[in-house]
């Protein structure tokens, strides 16, 4: 079968694997769909502490597609069945997984990452993810092409939670890509009052405008004359100007999400602490997500409480994964998705 294998010098090649089989208490996937993200732009390109120089690693974490066959023990999962694999799963036993935050698991896996993921025709999820619940089952009438990047809402979900945001609030988020637009779906859907939008893309931003956002050009027009003050700030971009800028806009009691994570050489970011002091503010970040933000994100799309169908804008197959990347890197795209067959 073909597979888009990623090793050392960094890059990514299509190229013929074995096809895997399941074990006992795995479950064998027909892959129908995978979205590309940001994660596996930067392992293409730069690699990850959890890929060794000399492995090679099937990447692929946003997966969708058909179960084509289950190991022994597995009995409340068939073939044929519709589903969506949930990324990250841990030990089971430790502090953190027993509270259900197996994405902070200090054995933690990740298909795609440390384990073999879904660019390819045919994927195993082993079998601590089967047991853990993260096989979904979906509704046989799912379209699997738009929604294959619920894992990224997964991660949204898990970013948007803490804010609490309500129909009080003002809401301005830094980056226009796919996750700040998801950011923006959620804010409208808990009812903020306002939604403002920052980016260095007019095109991104008309995306957001059309969405309902109010919008700021970066670089033509500066955000802190356009929005005085915000009671929720999300950065959603890798952008340590923009940090510094989200605690001088958030208002009293306002609540901020440093959601995008910085460039690997950037260390450290000045931050004016005492606007945190004096304006009582909460700062937080949030990284990856678990079964139930994935659960919670499904429920939103196949509840149709929201439709971020319009957030494909790419669908390639595997063979020209390379031009996938090239479009995120280009930021010519919103969510580009891989279909194998």
């Amino acid at each position: 079968m073909k597979a888009a294998v990623f090793s050392y010098p960094p890059g990514i090649k299509v190229i013929e694997v074995p096809e895997p089989q399941p074990g006992e208490g795995e479950v064998l996937i027909r892959v129908k769909a995978v979205a590309l993200c940001g994660t596996d732009l930067r392992i293409a390109r730069r690699g990850h502490a959890d890929i060794s120089e000399g492995e090679k690693r099937i990447l692929g974490h946003e997966v969708v597609g058909v179960i084509e066959e289950v190991g022994k023990g597995v009995d409340d999962l068939a073939p044929g069945m519709k589903v969506a694999i949930a990324p990250n799963y841990g030990c089971g036993k430790c502090y953190y997984c027993i509270q259900g935050l197996t994405h902070h698991c200090p054995e933690g896996k990740a298909l795609g990452i440390t384990e073999n993921g879904g660019f390819t025709e045919f994927m195993v999820v082993p079998q601590k993810a089967v047991s853990q619940g993260n096989v979904f089952p979906l509704p046989g009438e799912t379209d699997l092409v738009s929604i294959a990047f619920v894992e990224a809402l997964a991660c949204v979900v898990h970013g948007f939670l803490p804010l609490g945001v309500g129909f009080r609030d003002r809401v301005l988020i830094y980056g226009a890509g796919p996750i700040g637009l998801m950011f923006l779906e959620l804010a409208q859907l808990q009812g903020a009052k306002e939604v403002w939008m920052a980016d260095l893309s007019e095109d991104r931003l008309k995306v957001a405008q059309e969405r309902g956002a109010k919008t700021i050009v970066v670089g033509k027009e500066k955000v802190k004359e356009r929005i005085k003050e915000a009671e929720v700030v999300v950065v959603a971009a890798p952008s340590p100007d923009a940090q510094k800028e989200a605690l001088e806009i958030a208002g009293i009691y306002g609540r901020i999400n440093f959601f995008g994570g910085l460039p690997p050489q950037v260390k450290e970011v000045a931050l004016p602490s005492n606007l945190i002091h004096y304006k009582e503010l909460v700062v937080t970040g949030t990284t990856k997500s678990n079964n139930f933000h994935f659960r919670s994100a499904l429920d939103l799309l196949l509840q149709e409480q929201l439709d971020l169908s319009y957030l494909v804008s790419h669908v390639l197959p595997l063979e020209r994964i390379e031009e996938g990347l090239s479009l995120m890197e280009r930021q010519q795209s919103l969510k580009v998705v891989i279909v194998p067959e």
